[in-house]
């Protein structure tokens, strides 16, 4: 295995590149904000990514006290990889490094591969914060997620709430045109793209918590 190469500098930046500056450290964080994955799901949803990397890089996070995991008790029984309270103060990093890049996101390439999850964690940077509780659900293709507003942060995590005021589903490329290229909640349900359960207000609170369009 190749030693890995420090900046050896004094500097906080510096530092910081050695411990989460390698390929895929800041992917697998990405991919973890939402909840704890198994390995599989893991290197599923991250093509390029070999076993022997992801290995190599969960070992070196747990190492840092960015990842644990936990054991699924029966009948599930799988080992989920899950960010620490450590590792969860990277989350405004991810986010900065998503409103950085953005500016130059447009349409998917051919080969470009895309995860609900991942416009998931783009709405979750979006949140400009609102005094309204809310708790919604999002049904992204095969996914659900759960959604809370109020006061100044919003929790976002993987799986569907027990009584949902609002659930909106419909097809990934509908929730990136409502989030990603600015089109209007209201006119992608009307046209049928999204499907809403619950009232039209709600969906409107919902939008304006994360700067997005009614």
């Amino acid at each position: 295995m190749t030693e890995r190469r420090g900046y050896h500098q004094f500097c906080g930046v510096s530092r910081a590149l050695d411990i989460v500056g390698e390929r895929w450290t800041l992917l697998l964080v990405r991919d973890l904000l939402l909840g704890g994955r198994r390995f599989s799901d893991l290197l599923a949803a991250l093509p390029g990514l070999t076993p022997n990397l992801l290995s190599r890089r969960l070992k070196e996070m747990q190492e840092h006290g960015l990842v644990g995991q936990r054991r699924l008790p029966p009948p599930h029984a799988a080992t989920l990889y899950e960010l620490t309270p450590l590792g969860r103060e990277l989350e405004p990093v991810v986010f900065a490094l998503g409103r950085f890049g953005a500016r130059w996101l447009r349409a998917p390439a051919a080969d470009d591969r895309t995860d609900p999850r991942w416009a998931m964690v783009s709405l979750k940077r979006r949140y400009v914060g609102t005094e309204r509780p809310l708790c919604a659900e999002l049904r992204v293709d095969d996914l659900a997620f759960t959604v809370r507003t109020g006061g100044p942060t919003a929790e976002l995590v993987d799986g569907a709430p027990p009584a949902p005021e609002l659930v909106l589903a419909g097809p990934l490329r509908s929730f990136g045109a409502w989030i990603v290229q600015g089109a209007s909640a209201r006119a992608l349900v009307s046209e049928g793209a999204l499907a809403r359960e619950g009232a039209a207000q709600a969906l409107t609170d919902l939008a304006r918590a994360f700067g997005l369009r009614p």
